[in-house]
């Protein structure tokens, strides 16, 4: 798993089994290995700006790189895979002008892998007229269903939940860490550890931000780089402090009214909160969610859950699509019908 944050490749290895018609998934091994120190943060950037070419050629690259790196994880831990689940890294997301593209599912490279290689989940649900994001929420239902409500805090915000009428839900809710790590960027920093600049701070009024159109459209709703860049920032510019430790308060203040508007807007149910990603390791942003929203029992995710629990979804699409079975809910997807989403690269099609 390759998110919009870009501060590297996910890699976990999991092992589900089926216990009273329920899975349940043990991690056997995580890593994240950092962009950092790599040409792959400017390279998938560039690909952001450049379709045709030079898109390819970083798609044929990352794709190597990523059969690398599992492989070399893979020995590491000494695991028997059965499957691979590859998500690539997502360069174009307009499911509104029915886009979304994912480089590095190269089938040229995976297909005589002795192994299930899936990937290539989103375009499928867009193809329906569906979002095409987020695609965790059948993960959080099927897993994690001992809590009314999860929630990702990664390069955007992302929750699901299951209505009074048993639907799951779920919907992006905001920025999050692609605005964080941008800010403390301005301080020589990768990100803001624990929020301590962003407490330090003062937040600006944020009521401009509140109004932009996205925060009051219906879902299912989903987000991208494009509007992150295209409608949020010139907003935040608008409105930002000149000091960059208020900016960090304004941004963090505004990702946690984010996050609460769009759960109560949708009816979410009151209980416990499953959070989840690189966001729930600032303490601050964590403090300004649950300030704002007592009704909820926020709960980080325990251990190597906190930061694999993504990779972990994904693995698990994996699993079902193999098997043959819904991975993508029209609930909370959209578009005209549940799917059995995603692309298997190699001869061997079942698990």
């Amino acid at each position: 798993m390759s998110g919009t944050s870009l501060d590297g490749l996910d890699l976990c290895g999991v092992e589900f089994r089926k216990e009273s018609a329920r899975w349940n998934a043990h991690i056997l091994a995580f890593e994240t290995i950092p962009y950092l120190g790599t040409p792959w943060g400017e390279r998938l950037r560039a690909a952001y700006q450049a379709p045709g070419a030079l898109r390819q050629q970083v798609s044929l690259d990352f794709a190597a790189w990523c059969q690398t790196q599992w492989l070399d994880f893979n020995q590491r831990h000494k695991l028997s895979c059965q499957a691979i689940a590859h998500h690539g890294h997502t360069v174009e997301h307009d499911p509104a002008r029915g886009i979304t593209v994912q480089i590095g599912h190269e089938s040229a490279l995976f297909a005589s892998s002795p192994i299930p290689v899936v990937g290539d989940f989103r375009s499928a649900s867009v193809a329906r007229g569906g979002q095409g994001a987020p695609l965790v929420p059948i993960a959080d239902r099927d897993l994690f269903g001992e809590f009314e409500v999860c929630v990702n805090l990664g390069g955007f915000s992302n929750a699901s939940w299951t209505d009074s009428a048993g639907m799951r839900r779920a919907g992006d809710l905001g920025p999050c860490n692609g605005l964080l790590n941008g800010l403390a960027s301005e301080l020589g920093l990768d990100f803001d550890p624990d929020g301590i600049h962003a407490a330090q701070g003062s937040a600006a009024d944020d009521a401009r931000l509140r109004a932009m159109e996205f925060y009051h459209r219906p879902f299912p709703k989903s987000l991208g780089r494009e509007w992150m860049e295209q409608s949020f920032m010139p907003e935040f510019a608008a409105i930002r402090p000149t000091s960059t430790q208020d900016a960090l308060a304004t941004a963090a203040e505004h990702i946690a009214w984010t996050l609460v508007h769009g759960l109560r807007s949708a009816g979410a149910p009151p209980g416990r909160v499953l959070l989840s990603g690189g966001g729930a390791l600032n303490a601050d942003l964590v403090r300004r969610i649950a300030n704002q929203a007592p009704e909820w029992a926020w709960q980080v995710a325990p251990g190597e859950l906190l930061q694999a629990k993504e990779a972990l979804a994904f693995a698990y699409l994996g699993l079902l699509k193999l098997r043959g079975e819904p991975n993508v809910l029209l609930s909370y997807a959209g578009g005209s019908a549940d799917g059995c989403d995603g692309i298997v690269f190699s001869s061997v099609r079942n698990i």
